[in-house]
């Protein structure tokens, strides 16, 4: 299989591995307690130390931030909170002189009630209320919407005496995007960052840009990939530009679609299958064996065909280690570098999630300490519910648990900030901090910089197919991945095998490990045995043949 071409001058899609950062929450420079753009760059040597190609920025625009930024008020201004639009383009310049790319989240589906656009449709301009979703009662009664936030997603105006379309909360107004001026609008936002020097852009929820009313549905309407499509060649196409768009019900064939080798929609998209998250996100648990069932046929199914995200973890979801592993003090670094072995070996553009690389954990929440808006009206909504299941619920699955502070060492506020922090800390970072971990070689820290340089070194890890093994065992993961060189037709083949549990397991394919295989990598020292310790992992290349 040869390299898809979709590359910036300085990333190739292949073997990027890119890195997520929510801003309020990862260095605060200014000691109001809240990360700012400053912030990120005292920690460019940190990143450029781990290896990363490019940073993926949750919204930094002007925001009365109801949604922690995702509540956009002006495309163009960088919110006060978190410095000036000189300082972005400081840190632009800066990362590039790190080999870093920026990536920067557009947020296309809703503005802030309180952006400019919004403000002159409720004034009474039809220009702008033409913006946005406006009806009258009987298409509400007719087209009845529930906000993903809980509650009527309809916010009536009496003014206008007409509805507004809102899917999130009721200060996030739906763009209409059936009118071509708003995709205009946003293609010249996108033109805007582009001539900051801009590598890359992520899409929020862009699967909902195109809405069907009949059958109602406010996801994967019938023009989304049309304007896409539209929006690619107006903007960002053609130019280097690594893109992923969120798209949280994307089957195969919409994400075939999007990743579509020829470049005419994005690099590639989030889907969130493998997750387990499922209908009801609250009561979910994590299934092991629908989570490798699902890499296993977006692995083959997008092979030559598309391209994958990698990822376990985002601002929206738990800690990945409390998620898929177990962040118990005896397991939790073992069980951290097993899952990221376990995806980091897989073909696609890692994401790595801020703190993610450190193993940080979900923490215990108290009432009053919960920001998350999704997190504080669900709590209201569940008055009938056992408080200690709802304080799980929370404390499992809450989007609070992704946004505490990021964890630099073991001083006060975790070096994170002077000041109280505008979210709790997690207690532990007494324990689980950056300058611990950069100090000790076997630390996950180091195995995510060990797996990204990998992932570089190796065309298997690139670009090989993907064969999985023991696909109905929930205790095991096993895989292995081939790949021609076309160059002296020698076949390298990659072999992965993982014992999920905390009590050993003889693994059924380690008769594969013939001699000539070469130990990769394994989250325990010394050479592996036929018996896996608990939670361990392996990697093998296995001799080459012609």
């Amino acid at each position: 299989m040869n390299p898809r071409p979709l590359h910036t001058p300085d990333i190739d899609l292949d073997s990027c591995v890119i890195y997520q950062i929510y801003p309020m929450s990862f260095q605060d420079s200014d000691g109001d307690g809240m990360g700012d753009i400053n912030g990120i760059r005292q920690r460019l040597g940190y990143l450029a130390t781990l290896g990363v190609d490019m940073l993926w920025l949750t919204p930094l625009y002007r925001s009365p931030k109801r949604d922690n930024g995702y509540d956009v008020a002006d495309y163009r201004a960088i919110d006060p909170a978190f410095g000036t639009l000189a300082e972005m383009e400081q840190l632009i310049v800066e990362a590039a002189a790190h080999g870093i790319g920026i990536m920067m989240d557009i947020v296309a589906n809703h503005t802030s009630t309180e952006h400019a656009w919004f403000v002159q449709a409720l004034a009474g301009d039809p220009r702008y209320q033409a913006y946005y979703v406006f009806r009258d009662q009987a298409f509400v009664d007719a087209h009845p919407v529930t906000s993903i936030f809980g509650g009527s997603g309809w916010q009536y105006v009496p003014a206008l005496d007409r509805y507004y379309l809102h899917n999130f909360d009721a200060s996030q107004a739906d763009l209409d995007w059936d009118n071509p001026a708003v995709r205009a609008e946003m293609a010249a936002v996108i033109h805007f960052w582009l001539g900051k020097g801009v590598k890359g852009f992520r899409f929020d929820v862009i699967d909902m840009v195109s809405k069907s009313w009949s059958p109602l549905a406010m996801s994967n309407g019938p023009r989304l990939h049309d304007y896409i499509r539209e929006l690619n060649a107006e903007s960002f196409g053609g130019r280097g530009i690594i893109t992923v768009g969120e798209t949280w019900s994307a089957d195969l064939a919409h994400m075939q679609n999007y990743s579509n080798p020829d470049g005419s929609e994005f690099s590639m998209v989030f889907n969130f299958e493998h997750l387990g998250l499922g209908q009801d996100k609250w009561s979910s648990r994590f299934d092991p064996l629908a989570f490798k069932r699902a890499m296993a046929r977006y692995q083959q199914e997008l092979h030559g065909r598309g391209w994958n995200s990698l990822f376990l973890g985002n601002h929206d979801l738990p800690r990945a280690v409390s998620r898929f592993g177990d962040d118990s003090p005896k397991w939790r670094e073992v069980s951290a570098k097993l899952w990221a072995m376990v995806l980091h070996l897989m073909q696609g553009t890692p994401f790595i999630y801020q703190g993610e690389e450190l193993a940080m954990t979900n923490r215990h929440w108290q009432p009053g300490e919960l920001r998350d808006l999704e997190a504080i009206n669900y709590r209201a909504s569940q008055a009938e519910l056992d408080p200690a299941e709802l304080s799980r619920r929370l404390d499992a699955i809450g989007r609070d648990n992704a946004r505490t502070p990021m964890q630099w060492d073991a001083g006060p506020h975790a070096g994170f900030c002077t000041a109280t922090p505008w979210i709790a800390l997690n207690a532990n970072h007494l324990e689980i901090n950056a300058a611990e971990q950069l100090a000790r070689p076997d630390s996950p820290f180091h195995c995510y910089r060990q797996l990204i340089a990998l992932r570089k070194a190796h065309p298997v890890i690139r670009h090989g197919d993907f064969e999985l093994l023991d696909g109905d065992d929930p205790e095991r993961i096993g895989y292995r991945r081939c790949w021609q060189d076309p160059a002296s037709a020698e076949r390298h083949t990659l072999l992965l095998l993982a014992n999920l549990t905390k009590r050993p397991l003889v693994m059924p394919h380690f008769d594969q490990v013939k001699a000539g295989a070469t130990l990769l990598m394994s989250n325990y020292p010394g050479q592996p045995t036929a018996t896996f310790a608990p939670y361990q992992a392996a990697a093998w290349l296995l001799q080459a043949r012609r």
